[in-house]
């Protein structure tokens, strides 16, 4: 799937569930969800992939993992946000219908 327009960031709710985060923390979380919005799909459990998409080594990523961890659902190699999946499925679906109808719009 293309990279969606726009993430929808809801502030007060981000910071009530995150002010425990240092910023290190704050940093790799937002990143993987950014490259999970841009790539429309949970990222792999993989230990060198998130550390790359969180640009750290691999040694301090496992650091911080288990805190950032727990705002996913780790399950059969994958790293699921159920807030991304509900909203990628609303952007998408939204996107489909912007598009029906500008192709259903009669031709001058």
């Amino acid at each position: 799937m293309a990279a969606l327009p726009y993430l929808q960031l809801y502030v007060a709710e981000y910071l009530a569930d995150t002010m425990h985060l240092t910023a290190e923390e704050h940093g790799a979380y937002l990143l993987i969800i950014f490259n999970y919005w841009q790539s429309g799909k949970p990222l792999a459990d993989s230990n060198k992939l998130l550390s790359s998409v969180c640009s750290t080594t691999v040694e301090r990523w496992l650091e911080i993992r288990s805190t950032v961890e727990e705002f996913f659902e780790v399950k059969n190699g994958l790293w699921t946000h159920h807030r991304i999946e509900e909203d990628i499925a609303r952007a998408s679906k939204k996107r489909k219908r912007g598009f029906k109808n500008t192709r259903q719009r009669p031709s001058a």
